[in-house]
């Protein structure tokens, strides 16, 4: 599968539509300048299709993973909405970094199928994402944007589903006397 060819392009209304929602929601994104939500860029990928989106938390970073690991889980909650195709990141088991991809509409998929943590055995491609969550509505055409990079509507919801307590507190609670 190549990359974008069709030339430079805005954001797509769905990336639009997801920068607003992380900036609402997630305060780390909004006030620290080093963590930064990423979009077009000219350099021939996803990206400069206006199709992708890269979100600068570190997987190393306990804090930082912790936020990602809630936005990916937001996102796939809310996946029926939001149509994305694609989610790459990096899991830690202490030092040791485990890359996956979590496809989320044709032609990605894998072992553990979509919606689903699947290996990302291609180590450039997952130590490129270390530090950064990246997420798209790429479907493999060089030159044609897809009908799913127009959705809009799930502000309301993300910025909802993100603001809810973690589930770590939440489970804590429920011990607590």
């Amino acid at each position: 599968m190549g990359e974008w060819t069709g030339g430079h392009m805005s954001e797509s209304p769905a990336i639009a539509e997801l920068k607003t929602a992380l900036l609402a929601a997630v305060p780390l994104l909004a006030v620290d300048p080093a963590k930064k939500v990423l979009t077009t860029r000219p350099d021939g990928s996803r990206h400069d299709a206006g199709l992708a989106m890269d979100i600068m938390l570190d997987s190393r970073d306990i804090a930082e993973k912790a936020q990602a690991d809630e936005i990916i889980e937001a996102v796939v909650t809310l996946h029926a909405k939001m149509k994305w195709s694609d989610i790459l990141y990096t899991d830690r088991n202490g030092p040791k970094p485990s890359f996956f991809h979590i496809p989320g509409a044709p032609p990605f998929g894998g072992p553990n199928g979509m919606l689903k943590k699947n290996p990302n055995h291609n180590v450039k491609l997952g130590q490129a994402h270390i530090n950064h969550i990246h997420i798209d509505w790429w479907t493999g055409s060089p030159t044609t944007l897809p009908p799913s990079s127009r959705t809009t509507g799930f502000k309301a919801s993300l910025v909802s589903e993100l603001q809810k307590p973690p589930k770590w507190l939440t489970d804590y609670m429920k011990t607590v006397p």
